[in-house]
């Protein structure tokens, strides 16, 4: 075999793997994995402003959050193939991850200072204070 053929054997197979554990690569997915990007990338930044940049801290932010959120969407298909109910608990596990991942790129943002209105501003610390 040449090497093209390797190589369309593992796309394949890694197009396979994401079909069976995360439902497919749909448009939804691919959002959640967009906002999970950019909220990596904001904390980075956050990171760098305030001189705390760690790549510990880095690690466990992929490791613990994001790999969870991949983890629990898996459930969601496992749940609907159980239940028979075509990506409904999918698709609303996809939606409460895309927003949580969303609140938390507004945060970083309020801490680089970007101009977000007050009001948001004011949610934002009230969230900030149930999670102390």
């Amino acid at each position: 075999m040449k090497w093209d053929k390797y190589l369309s054997a593992g796309i394949a197979g890694a197009g396979g793997v994401v079909n069976y554990l995360w439902g497919g690569l749909d448009t939804m997915f691919i959002a959640l994995l967009s906002v999970m990007a950019l909220d990596f990338v904001t904390g980075i930044l956050v990171g760098g402003k305030t001189r705390e940049l760690d790549s510990q801290k880095a690690y466990l932010g992929i490791t613990r959050k994001k790999m969870m959120i991949l983890i629990m969407v898996a459930v969601s298909v496992v749940v609907d193939r159980l239940l028979n109910t075509d990506g409904t608990t999918r698709s609303l596990v996809i939606f409460y991850y895309f927003a949580i991942e969303g609140i938390s790129i507004m945060e970083n943002a309020a801490l680089l200072d970007f101009p977000i209105p007050n009001k948001l501003k004011d949610i934002l610390l009230q969230l900030q204070e149930k999670e102390e």
